[in-house]
């Protein structure tokens, strides 16, 4: 149910860019709404974000594009190297496809993403903190085990 609240004197024009969104369980007559049955695992699985359907404004899409490019580029790095990883992960098999849901293996890309992400670690090393350097080793010492029992070697 959505609902505009004026928040405004009764003079003052209304700003139609202003929603309120009443997410309450209860009815506009005041009575309760019945709870709904719990739902099986499955169904509890989040769906993965849509794109929009509308298109993305010109200023909303220089404002993504600012905020990326105004990044350190150790914190861009490290932003690749989770990226690394999670890839890593759904091409070894021991995460589903976040768009598909499936789970396949393709050990050569893989391979090329754990290459990928121990590349940017060596090359974050010098500029993390101590804690840091060893939570990333310990990540990519991770990826590497589970790639050899994958591998079947």
């Amino acid at each position: 149910m959505v609902r505009q609240v004026p928040n405004k004197a009764p003079d003052e024009k209304e700003d139609p860019s202003f929603r309120v969104t009443d997410r309450r369980r209860v009815s506009p007559e005041g009575s309760q709404e019945p709870a709904r049955a719990p739902e099986s695992r499955a169904e509890r699985i989040p769906e993965p974000p849509h794109p929009p359907t509308g298109e993305t404004s010109s200023a909303e899409k220089e404002g993504k594009e600012e905020d990326f490019l105004l990044l350190p580029i150790a914190d861009l790095v490290r932003i690749f190297i989770a990226e690394f990883q999670t890839r890593a992960l759904m091409h070894m098999g021991l995460i589903p496809h976040p768009e598909t849901r499936l789970v396949a293996k393709d050990l050569p890309q893989a391979r090329l993403a754990i290459d990928c992400m121990a590349s940017l670690t060596e090359q974050l090393r010098p500029l993390a903190a101590s804690a840091e350097r060893d939570e990333l080793q310990q990540m990519l010492a991770n990826l590497q085990l589970h790639f050899v029992r994958q591998s079947g070697g």
